[in-house]
């Protein structure tokens, strides 16, 4: 029934479903005739310690490597040795630079994780998890572990517990490994694939799937305590706020649940929600596939405080909140500063709305720097990636968009 259901839904909104070795393709007219897919760059911030020192970078996973590149002024990370010193240059006097990209075609598209251990824990499209030296780059394993028993794509970041590792796979099912042997501790069985991060909350673990359901499960033994039918098919990973969880779904709802699986409250939105929702001040922000972001009051059933369409096409990621200030970007290549209060747009010195344009689709989650982080920067920054090559990361001044550094891949 929910593939009967998934498949109307999708042809209801004429998009194209295809499956091929690297990702999942969903078009959808309405946004355009690009397809919106699971493979952009995932990017995030990453704290590393060496010896005495830590040191904040960028990480970007996006098809053949990843890499870390400098907050403050976009330049790639220097490679340090065992002894945390930079390693010498190349013969031709390039420096050396922290950049992991295995042999055998692997493919990467989200975020490492950063274990106590100074370990990053990544997966590649092609389920092969890797183990890698965060000061050296060298993995333990040069061709990576692959799941026992399982062959297939991953397009959604692990999580971990103490003692586990959580794959979402994107043709079907949830895998819990071992966290040491990377031996498989359980399966649960899924009609659909899993596109969004499972959350780990006390326990639990809640995940999403194209079949339409929100997921509970014993985080330890992998039996479902319950799942829930949100009409459409599913994406993101749940938002845990105040006792509740809040997500979106392709049935073009955002929903407030129980932690005992029982829809509290939805809204209806005017176009599907992929991404995860977030909350400030019991005010909960997110955004749709039709370029909308809304405010809703968790505080008083999920009440409009506003809505305001932003983008001219769809916003996958999450919006970022600081202060009075929320920022989205878009697949039609802008960064669009918007007042949290009531969602109209900030100006800037001319008095024209504070947009900025990039060179490709952006489709990852916005990076907030703070002079605080230990960054050689004199005010916040936001950091977004495109899914143009010659433009994967680009910098701008929180409070007035001013340009700081562009990084590509070298």
């Amino acid at each position: 029934r929910s593939n009967v259901l998934n498949i109307r839904v999708l042809s209801a909104r004429r998009w194209l479903l295809s499956a091929s070795a690297i990702l999942v393709l969903l078009v959808v007219a309405a946004c355009g005739p690009a397809p919106l897919g699971t493979g952009w760059p995932s990017v995030s911030l990453i704290k590393s310690v060496c010896g005495d020192t830590s040191s904040l970078n960028v990480m970007i996973s996006y098809m053949d490597r990843i890499v870390q590149v400098n907050p403050a002024d976009g330049k790639s990370s220097p490679l340090l040795n065992s002894d945390c010193e930079p390693r010498p240059p190349e013969s031709d006097g390039k420096p050396r630079v922290w950049d992991f990209r295995p042999s055998g075609g692997k493919q990467f598209y989200t975020t490492p994780l950063l274990l106590q251990d100074n370990t990053l824990l990544v997966i590649a499209n092609d389920q092969h998890i890797f183990r890698i030296d965060a000061t050296t780059a060298r993995a333990e394993d040069a061709d990576g572990a692959a799941i026992d028993g399982r062959t297939g794509h991953a397009v959604t970041d692990l999580a971990v517990s103490d003692d586990l590792i959580y794959v979402g796979l994107s043709a079907k099912d949830v895998v819990a490994l071992e966290r040491d042997t990377l031996d498989v501790r359980w399966t649960f069985e899924t009609e659909h694939g899993v596109w969004g991060k499972p959350l780990l909350q006390d326990g639990v673990l809640y995940f999403s799937s194209l079949d339409h359901y929100l997921y509970a499960v014993d985080a330890e033994l992998g039996e479902l305590k319950w799942k829930l039918d949100l009409e459409g098919a599913v994406t993101g990973m749940p938002l845990y706020a105040n006792d509740r969880l809040y997500i979106g779904s392709f049935a073009r709802k955002l929903f407030e649940i129980s932690l005992d699986g029982e829809i509290v409250n939805q809204y209806s939105t005017v176009d599907w929600v992929w991404g995860t929702p977030t909350i400030q001040d019991d005010i909960l922000y997110f955004a749709d596939l039709g370029g909308y972001v809304y405010a809703l009051d968790t505080a008083a059933n999920l009440s409009e405080v506003w809505k305001q369409q932003v983008a001219t096409r769809a916003i996958r990621p999450s919006p970022l909140v600081t202060g009075d200030t929320l920022i989205v970007v878009s697949r039609d290549h802008k960064i669009y500063w918007r007042n949290r209060a009531d969602g109209s747009p900030i100006l800037d010195a001319e008095g024209n709305p504070l947009v900025r344009e990039l060179q490709g689709e952006i489709l990852s989650d916005i990076l907030l720097v703070q002079p605080e982080d230990g960054v050689n920067i004199t005010k916040p920054y936001i950091i977004v990636s495109t899914t143009s090559p010659s433009q994967l990361l680009a910098a701008y001044t929180l409070d007035n968009g001013e340009s700081k550094w562009s990084y590509s891949y070298q």
